[in-house]
């Protein structure tokens, strides 16, 4: 019987880090292959600076950085810390911090500042396109906040309607008629035509703050099909996906760069 090796495990070793255990178990699964690598990660809104400790405990060979809106001072004998203070969508910030510590891109991106849709959405598209090397991780920390009714662009959440609609009752019937008349092509296309008609199209989904935005990053997955032919693209080669994958889970986001999209020099003012 194979046995199976253990992932390592992220411990807090004391350090003040607001991070859950699942967030930590997480990290232990996505960051395992490159604990031993000298990567460059670095991570936005960092509080006290404790995760940052965390970091360099877990990648012994690694260089780490952060950025709060506040100044932060991480005392770190291993050298390997940098702390920088400002805003998480100030690009011309995060371009100087990539040149001085990952020309060559980072390995992982970690946000865990504002929470707030809109600057996170810069911060992202900025550091994926720019600074995110091919086949680089970025996380997207606690992006439940768009649920909290009092949180800055947050909203109660209102449940959709599910179960047995008018509108799903007649299609049942319809699906039924459709089955008996196979043999009369006149009826059926227009059976189908009053089916097609009457099909939802479009699904009501909760769309304020961080929930928004990760649902927009959702878009990117079918680039492919949005820029061609079949989604009514008028490019005349179909856009690669810019992400490998993008997994969920109840407050974090692993977002995997595709191996095809290379570093851009190019300063976007969006």
């Amino acid at each position: 019987m194979q046995q199976v090796q253990a992932i390592p495990t992220i411990n807090r070793n004391s350090h003040d880090i607001h991070k859950s255990d699942l967030y930590l178990k997480n990290y232990g699964l996505y960051f395992n292959h490159l604990k031993y690598t000298p990567i460059n990660l670095l991570e936005l809104g960092i509080f006290t600076g404790g995760s940052l400790k965390v970091w360099r405990d877990y990648f012994e060979y690694g260089k780490i950085v952060g950025v709060d809106i506040f100044k932060v001072n991480v005392p770190d004998s291993s050298g390997r810390i940098r702390t920088y203070q400002g805003l998480q969508q100030d690009k011309a910030l995060l371009a100087k911090i990539a040149a001085e510590n990952a020309p060559e891109g980072f390995d992982i991106i970690i946000d865990d500042a504002s929470h707030i849709g809109e600057l996170t959405k810069k911060s992202f598209w900025y550091l994926f396109n720019h600074h995110l090397k091919p086949g680089g991780i970025y996380v997207i920390e606690d992006w439940r906040t768009g649920y909290y009714k009092k949180f800055i662009d947050g909203r109660k959440f209102k449940q959709v309607g599910q179960g047995n609609s008018p509108r799903t009752i007649l299609q049942s019937a319809l699906d039924r008629y459709l089955n008996n008349i196979q043999d009369k092509p006149l009826l059926t296309k227009i059976v189908y035509k009053i089916r097609k008609l009457t099909t939802k199209k479009k699904f009501s989904s909760h769309n304020y703050g961080m929930v928004g935005f990760v649902k927009q990053l959702v878009d990117e997955l079918g680039m492919d099909i949005i820029t061609g032919p079949e989604g009514g693209g008028t490019a005349q080669h179909n856009q690669n996906c810019k992400f490998l994958s993008m997994n969920i889970y109840p407050g974090q986001v692993f977002i995997f760069k595709n191996y095809t999209s290379e570093l851009s020099g190019e300063y976007i003012n969006s």
